[in-house]
């Protein structure tokens, strides 16, 4: 029941990230390569051009084109860290976090208002599951890549 709790929820979310790839005329590989860049800075590890090749599983020339086109939108920009000029860390502008926001805040709203209905205890075993979950599909991901 869980799984298919699951294979439901990875379903919606795909066809959720399709309707917004489609709206902002985006191939959903630049959609994905914008939401690994987010998720790293929410991380406080900014992703590299190097680092997101290796997250999409593409070579160095298609990346570029990928940060390239990203770039050219509007939705992510290249930032030298005065620590290190020779590294170029990706950065989504504010423009992209906007149409991000517009398109995804409802949904944040209504799953920030279902999360409130649990307690702490609850909540952590969900996050629990879901982060092993995660781990067994990035692993068989892995493994089907030959990585």
């Amino acid at each position: 029941m869980l799984v298919d709790d699951v294979r439901t929820l990875a379903y919606r979310t795909q066809h959720l990230a399709h309707a917004f790839a489609e709206q902002q005329a985006m191939h959903p590989t630049d959609l994905e390569a914008v939401v690994h860049v987010m998720q790293a800075e929410t991380g406080g590890e900014p992703l590299t051009a190097g680092g997101l090749a290796e997250a999409l599983g593409l070579s160095s020339a298609a990346t570029t084109s990928v940060v390239d086109r990203l770039e050219r939108a509007g939705h992510v920009q290249r930032e030298r860290p005065a620590t290190d000029r020779r590294r170029v860390h990706l950065r989504t502008t504010e423009g992209a976090m906007a149409v991000a926001g517009a398109f995804f805040g409802p949904l944040g709203q209504r799953t920030g208002a279902l999360m409130e209905g649990f307690t702490t205890a609850e909540l952590a075993a969900v996050h629990r599951f879901m982060e092993g979950f995660s781990a067994a599909m990035e692993d068989a991901e892995r493994v089907h890549r030959g990585r």
